[in-house]
């Protein structure tokens, strides 16, 4: 029952987003009849286009028909040169997720080392990593390991399809930029509640049971800790999506960043639309996995829900 309320919630949220890019297409002044065709075209072609896209029908009427495309994933085609939203949509999303992924991976990683020096009581060494990824703004650090990349880095040829394995290469720099303020964030909020479980009364009496320091982190402590880790790694999506724009134009990757800036200075309203709804989706996707991990995690969490 709980899964399916947070289901229809999530739904709601999606349809929020494709009510607010319907909004967005028809509050904008340009013409898209005008768009499509041109500034030379005549008055009379324009009209034509208007009636055939349905733009002369009443606003209820276009977003019933709206949404029914958008509910079947058809986006239509571009402004500019006629190519399925969708499509291209999805291959240029694909770079993208795998970008993030990669830099999930790195997150995620350098979150166990910082488990591994509190096992090992040097946790000096996390805090002064932390110390140094969360003080370099991702412009700079970006700049810099693009710099770098482009003279020492084998691997910088990018097919743009993920069609080959050192396209993942390719994209190992870029995504270490991408990495370096959730690790810091994490390992920190990670680091933190370590600390605090460390001096629960549970904690004490399996201490007081014989555990070692490390079986009673790694069985008991960490259960515990986790829960606020992956909030806020959730919340660190978003922002990932928001920071790739940035990180795709700076080593030249052909991603959703790429695609939505060449749409935004093209007037390319369809293609627009297609970007911001499926990344909506992508993002409520992913906040409703990790709100199913939660109670798999933490079976207290499950209870509350039931109650």
């Amino acid at each position: 029952m709980h899964v399916l309320q947070r289901s229809i919630y999530y739904l709601s949220l999606w349809l929020g987003i494709v009510l607010f890019s319907f909004i967005l297409f028809h509050a904008v002044p340009t013409d898209p009849a005008r768009a499509v065709l041109g500034p030379n075209a005549g008055e009379e072609q324009v009209q034509s286009l208007r009636i055939r896209m349905g733009l002369d029908q009443p606003l209820p009427k276009q977003f019933t028909s709206y949404l029914t495309e958008v509910l079947q994933f058809n986006f239509g085609t571009s402004f500019v040169d006629n190519r399925s939203v969708q499509v291209e949509v999805g291959q240029k999303l694909k770079v993208t997720l795998a970008l993030i992924a990669i830099s999930l991976v790195m997150t995620l990683l350098y979150v166990g080392m910082t488990i591994t020096f509190e096992a090992f009581n040097i946790a000096i060494i996390g805090r002064l990593l932390d110390f140094i990824w969360v003080s370099l703004p991702t412009m700079f650090s970006g700049l810099l390991i693009a710099l770098l990349s482009a003279h020492y880095y084998p691997f910088t040829q990018f097919s743009g399809s993920l069609s080959r394995w050192t396209d993942l290469l390719f994209l190992l720099p870029p995504a270490f930029v991408l990495a370096l303020y959730p690790m810091a964030i994490l390992s920190r909020i990670i680091r933190d509640e370590i600390a605090k479980v460390r001096h629960s009364q549970f904690v004490l009496a399996a201490r007081a049971n014989g555990l070692s320091k490390r079986d009673v982190l790694y069985q008991h402590i960490l259960r515990n800790a986790m829960i606020p880790m992956l909030a806020a790694l959730a919340n660190q999506i978003p922002m990932l999506f928001t920071s790739t724009f940035i990180i795709e134009i700076m080593f030249s990757i052909p991603g959703i960043g790429s695609l939505l800036i060449s749409s935004l200075l093209q007037r390319d309203f369809p293609m627009l639309e297609g970007i911001v709804i499926l990344n909506g989706l992508v993002v409520i996707l992913v906040y409703m996995v990790f709100e199913l991990l939660y109670p798999i995690i933490d079976p207290r969490i499950k209870s509350s829900n039931a109650e």
